[in-house]
Order: C-alpha cells, then sequence, then structure tokens
C-alpha cells in the first residue's frame, strides 16, 4: 500500500531547480571573469612585444647613425638618437651611445697597431597603451688603427 502525501512534497522542485540556477549563474559569471582576464593578459603580452621592438629599433637606428658618425673616444662622451615615433606600433623609441673606454688588441691581430674601442647602445622603446616599456642594450666595438683617432 502506497500512500500519497501531497503536502509534503509541495515546492522542492522549485528550491531545487532554484539552487540549480544560482550554481550556474555563478559558473557562468565565473567563467566570464576568468576571460576578461585571459584577454587583459594576452593584450598585456603584446603591449610588452610592441615595446621590445620599439627598443629593438632604437638599438639598430643607433647603429646605422653610429657607423655614419664620428664616434667620440674621450671619457665621458656620449650620442643621443633624437626620439623617434614609430606609428605601426603605436609607440616610439629614443636611443643613446655611450663611449665605456678602449682596450687592447687580442687575438690574431698585432697590439701594436690596433686598439679596440667599446661603446654601449642604450635603447628605450614605448607603446602607447597601459605604459609598457622595454629597455634594451647592446655592446659596440670597434676596431682601429692606433693614432687614426
Amino acid at each position: 500500500m502506497s500512500r500519497n502525501l501531497p503536502g509534503v512534497q509541495k515546492g522542492a522542485a522549485l528550491i531545487v531547480g532554484l539552487v540549480m540556477l544560482l550554481v550556474l549563474t555563478l559558473l557562468a559569471v565565473s567563467t566570464m571573469r576568468t576571460a576578461a582576464m585571459e584577454l587583459l593578459m594576452a593584450s598585456n603580452a603584446q603591449y610588452r612585444e610592441n615595446a621590445f621592438r620599439l627598443a629593438e629599433s632604437g638599438i639598430a637606428d643607433a647603429m646605422s647613425q653610429a657607423n655614419v658618425a664620428a664616434l667620440g673616444t674621450t671619457p665621458g662622451w656620449s650620442m643621443n638618437i633624437a626620439p623617434q615615433t614609430v606609428d605601426a606600433l603605436d609607440g616610439g623609441y629614443e636611443a643613446s651611445v655611450n663611449y665605456l673606454g678602449a682596450s687592447e688588441a687580442y687575438g690574431s691581430y698585432s697590439p701594436a697597431d690596433y686598439e679596440f674601442l667599446h661603446y654601449r647602445i642604450d635603447a628605450t622603446g614605448r607603446a602607447a597603451q597601459r605604459g609598457a616599456r622595454s629597455v634594451q642594450s647592446q655592446g659596440l666595438v670597434r676596431a682601429t688603427l692606433k693614432g687614426l683617432e
């Protein structure tokens, strides 16, 4: 014999349905926040990459100008490259060439005839978005005949 107890189960399906809806809503909100954070992280990585490319452009520009310009050999000498804007990367760069000093020739060079002049190129790339910035340095060595500077 089975008995029907109509008053005991009234509204139970409604409460279970509302709890399930609440769980699904929390899961959807959490997933949306995670997706938004991942999108922000990906865009920040792109901005950092743009800043790095801008700094590398600054180094390339400084190297091309250093090949043409008469580089100084006095302590503290530096040459600043005029700041440039690169529209394709939505940012710009600035660079400088600094004289570090001279050293005697090594290897198969004759130390009496040659010396090496050491320079450091510093470049800073700045992307317009989110303040992304990259600072890069590169060395430059020029072999010269002694007495020709």
